[in-house]
């Protein structure tokens, strides 16, 4: 039986940007079964462009221009140093019922409301790597500009590239520094694991696949069981076994106090990077 291609609630998108979190957006709204008809890409980049063109076979254009005012929602996936050009080319295209997403990392909702001399539905969004493959943790905040029906509109979006989670917007650095940063402590994580493997004797490309396997595994346990990691560390715990004595040299080492200050370091990186671009 032939299965036919549905519109999101009757929004057509325009993404702008096509780099690694455009294209997964956009790969994400279409895998879920919405119509390619309903996406306009925006990229200035020729072969970046037609590529997307190609694979998703959706409409492109160069440059913003009137005809994007017919799309309902505007999703930002730029560099934050071209955010400001962006919204210069947006404004005289969007009206109160149009929303806007960005996804821009370090740009406030007040620094793209003032780009403006009207009132602007502005969804402000921190989705991490892991959108390539639909797993995102998507961290998600709004203006009070917003109303139910854009939010829901926004999360069904979002929803296409992983998890959404709304948080208060003052949270966000914190956000980039946990879940976004986060991946790159935990691809640390598994190499090191992998690593030690390689140490012991397991040929590097069998060790490699193991630390995979284990850190997709132990994610999954936590998640599929509500369980908090602390009390599933207890139930892989022997008393005298292998685990605990792993876990002693772990904590010789600092590894809690290690990992909560890099997430503390990359908050506050994004926290001083955020107040420069937010000038």
């Amino acid at each position: 039986m032939e299965t036919k291609e549905k519109s999101m609630e009757e929004n057509t998108i325009a993404v702008i940007g096509g780099g690694n979190m455009g294209s997964a957006i956009i790969g994400g709204i279409i895998a879920q079964g919405n119509n390619p008809a309903d996406i306009l890409l925006i990229e200035p980049l020729i072969p970046v462009r037609e590529k997307l063109e190609h694979d998703f076979n959706i409409s492109t254009s160069e440059k913003i221009q009137s005809s994007i005012k017919n799309c309902s929602v505007m999703i930002i996936a730029v560099k934050p140093g071209v955010v400001k050009e962006i919204l210069k080319n947006l404004s005289p295209f969007l009206a109160k019922d149009h929303l806007l997403i960005s996804i821009a990392a370090g740009i406030s909702i007040a620094y793209i409301e003032k780009q403006f001399t009207k009132d602007v539905s502005v969804v402000r969004s921190m989705p991490n790597i892991a959108a390539r493959v639909g797993k995102a943790a998507v961290a998600l905040c709004r203006n009070n500009i917003v109303s139910k029906a854009q939010l829901e509109t926004a999360h069904t979006i979002m929803k296409c590239i992983g998890t959404v989670i709304e948080v208060d917007e003052k949270q966000m650095d914190a956000v980039t520094g946990l879940s976004g940063s986060g991946p790159a402590f935990i691809f640390h994580m598994i190499e090191a694991l992998a690593e030690g493997g390689v140490l012991m004797g397991i040929p590097r490309e069998k060790a490699l696949e193991l630390a995979v396997l284990t850190a997709h595994g132990s994610a999954s346990y936590l998640k599929e069981l509500k369980m908090h990691p602390a009390l599933a560390k207890e139930f892989v715990t022997t008393p005298g076994g292998t685990t605990i004595e792993g876990l002693l040299t772990l904590e010789e080492g600092g590894f809690k106090s290690l990992v909560m200050n890099a997430v503390k370091s990359a908050s506050e990186k994004s926290r001083v990077i955020g107040l420069k671009l937010n000038e």
